[in-house]
């Protein structure tokens, strides 16, 4: 199990494959009995590699290999946050492995994981420089929130990137009833969306028949607030890979029209097979840039839920923070402020957009909402929403804007 482990996370942080993806096409080839086990393991270890990195560094006296580095952070990762896992078997493993990929390092890392206690790993004395090492996450974020929503806030928000969330399916009522939802035994949280108690959706039944569909709570929400009805016409601008466009129009009850529309084919194929497997008839998705919308007509409401950030989803899909760099933001607010201009030419009057992120960050927020509404004073604001992340969901930012007559 742990040798299918080191393989993932080199895969994930070396050759910069997403974690998701990796183990929805490798977790097969790990023992049924240690899938659990070993997906908290390669979650865990990517959660907080930057801490078990920063212990690493601490200990080591001179440069250490980068695929030793990351076989000490998983072993690391089980000696500091699992308990029930003997001591004994994590180091005996960690040597087998490094047997196989640098004989000369056994001696090092053995002795690294013999040295290295938790409790002994000396942190920063300024607060925001311990708090990043601690939630492995960049000083520049920790202080970009710290400036724009305050510290208490920030070290919610920061604690909260850790946290293993639940998972959540979407009941597709135009296949399933709710009674048969109520039969699973599933904990019902809000309007069609449950608690599932395993981590095997995909293996599901209904997941198979079309029954359901795996969503996290805010997503869910950015949907229940585009509040399209039965009849309406539909855009979802940046849909790949449709979560929010189906949930949309099976509130709909599939009556209307949902048009979905990614830049990028391979994604487009990820919303058709959405709309085959949930069994919906008035959904089309092709390719077409948000950003240069041109012959699509227009609509009674419009998501557009842009490229961005992802600070709000670091729980959900903690690879990111393997990749976090200050500079993304310089690229994609251009293109933010784009897509919406492109959306605004398309909206009916009295018709909505429902600008989202799945960030936690001003600028791409409130601050791209301020800079719309003054450039276009035939939009109004109706509504806005910021969801914090916690230990139970995502973080989330939706805005609604009515186009006046």
């Amino acid at each position: 199990m742990r040798n299918w482990i080191y393989q993932a996370l080199c895969a994930i942080i070396l050759d910069q494959v997403y974690s998701n993806l990796y183990l929805r096409d490798h977790l097969d080839s790990c023992p049924k009995k240690d899938r659990a086990l070993a997906t908290r393991i390669v979650y865990g270890t990517i959660q907080n590699y930057g801490y078990l990195n920063y212990a690493i560094d601490k200990y080591a006296q001179k440069k250490v290999d980068k695929r030793v580095r990351i076989l000490l952070a998983m072993s690391l990762y089980q000696l500091f946050y699992l308990d029930k896992v003997p001591a004994y078997a994590i180091v005996d493993e960690a040597n087998q492995i490094c047997r196989k990929i640098s004989p000369k390092s056994r001696g090092f890392v053995n002795a690294m994981l013999h040295r290295i206690k938790k409790d002994q790993i000396h942190l920063p004395d300024d607060p925001l420089e311990s708090l990043s090492i601690q939630t492995s996450l960049p000083l520049w974020l920790i202080r970009m929130w710290n400036a724009q929503y305050g510290e208490k806030r920030t070290q919610q928000m920061a604690w909260a990137s850790l946290k293993i969330l639940p998972v959540y399916v979407r009941r597709n009522p135009i296949k399933a009833s709710s009674q048969e939802f109520e039969e699973a035994g599933w904990e019902k949280v809000n309007g069609d969306l449950y608690r599932y108690p395993k981590n095997d959706v995909a293996h599901h039944p209904f997941y198979r028949e079309g029954k359901m569909s795996v969503q996290d709570l805010g997503s869910y929400q950015i949907a229940c607030f585009v509040d399209a009805k039965a009849g309406m016409h539909v855009l979802d601008a940046c849909a790949a890979p449709g979560t929010k466009s189906m949930a949309i129009l099976e509130r709909m009850k599939d009556q209307g029209s949902m048009t979905c529309i990614d830049i990028h084919p391979h994604r487009v194929k990820l919303i058709q097979n959405e709309i085959r497997r949930l069994g919906v008839h008035h959904a089309k998705a092709f390719v077409c840039d948000a950003s240069e919308i041109d012959d699509l007509g227009v609509y009674d409401r419009i998501l557009c839920d842009v490229p961005c950030s992802g600070y709000g989803v670091l729980a959900r899909k903690p690879d990111i923070r393997l990749r976090l760099k200050s500079t993304d933001m310089d690229t994609l607010i251009p293109l933010q402020k784009k897509i919406l201009e492109s959306c605004a030419a398309h909206v009916k009057e009295k018709g909505q957009i429902v600008y989202s992120t799945c960030t936690i960050n001003k600028k791409e927020n409130e601050k791209q909402i301020e800079s719309f509404l003054q450039a276009h004073p035939n939009f109004s604001l109706m509504e806005e929403k910021i969801l914090f992340p916690n230990d139970q969901a995502d973080g989330f930012y939706m805005a609604k804007l009515e186009k006046e007559s």
